[in-house]
């Protein structure tokens, strides 16, 4: 039975349609208020119902005392409904075809005008979720093309396995990979593993007291600074990414007097 309804609807016939058809169907005649009762529709709907089946022609009724109502044969009378529903559609699709050349007509100009508009801060880039900042560092670590420039130290944001992704895609690739921590990494177990293991796949390593930010630049391209919440508890990062050459020259030129002051690793 739902089957069968959810197909009437589809043919254009509401719910309460499709159930009082299918109810005339299984008896010769209904009055009115029989009809009501057997399909469950509310009697003050039942005359509206009964007066749309006969205009769409699925059934007719009899001038007889109380009127009575007949279902049409369905292998003619729903050929004539699916024709009419075919049609409406058909003519639907056509209304929707001539709406949408007009919307491109009329929008079209304006995304013209859209793309002549600059965004004063489209080359930035804030990101506050981990997920996003992993996600943005792991795509810069797969497209960078020449070198990478790191200055890294706790807390991170990226797993182990997607920090030691994002070291080992650029070096794979025969990208240079300079980068410089805190001292402090040689008195941390896991660090101590990190920086032998990064050393050995061709990572250039190098010693600092104290690093001031978290910073990677990518290429002459892309910087990435990532920034600890001075206030916040449990420590929580926001990371920007910007796409601007002078800003990426200015961050490479401060790793640079970093890297001549550090101390070179030795594994």
């Amino acid at each position: 039975m739902e089957k069968q309804i959810e197909l009437l609807n589809e043919l254009g016939l509401t719910g309460y349609e499709a159930t009082a058809y299918l109810a005339l169907l299984g008896r010769s005649s209904f009055t009115s208020t029989e009809l009501a009762a057997r399909a469950k529709i509310p009697r003050q709907r039942i005359y509206d119902v009964l007066e749309s089946l006969e205009e769409k022609g699925l059934c007719i009724s009899k001038d007889t005392t109380p009127r009575s109502y007949f279902a049409l044969d369905p292998s003619m009378a729903l050929e004539v409904v699916s024709t009419q529903r075919t049609e409406k559609l058909e003519q639907e699709r056509q209304r929707i075809v001539a709406h949408t050349k007009d919307l491109i007509q009329e929008l079209s100009p304006i995304y013209q005008i859209g793309r002549g508009q600059n965004d004063p801060l489209e080359y930035i880039d804030v990101l506050g979720n981990p997920s996003r900042i992993a996600s943005r560092a792991l795509a810069l670590a797969r497209t960078v093309r020449t070198q990478v420039n790191s200055c890294i130290k706790r807390p991170f944001v990226l797993t182990k396995e997607q920090n030691w992704r994002f070291i080992r895609e650029p070096l794979s690739r025969g990208v240079r990979y300079r980068a410089i921590y805190e001292m402090s990494a040689l008195e941390d177990d896991e660090l101590r593993i990190w920086l032998s293991t990064f050393y050995e796949w061709g990572q250039e390593i190098r010693l600092i007291s104290e690093l001031p930010i978290k910073m990677q630049a990518f290429d002459d391209d892309v910087v990435l600074v990532s920034m600890q919440d001075p206030v916040g508890s449990p420590p929580s990062l926001t990371a920007i990414a910007v796409k601007h050459k002078g800003m990426v020259a200015m961050m490479n030129l401060a790793f640079e007097q970093i890297w001549e002051r550090s101390k070179p690793y030795q594994n």
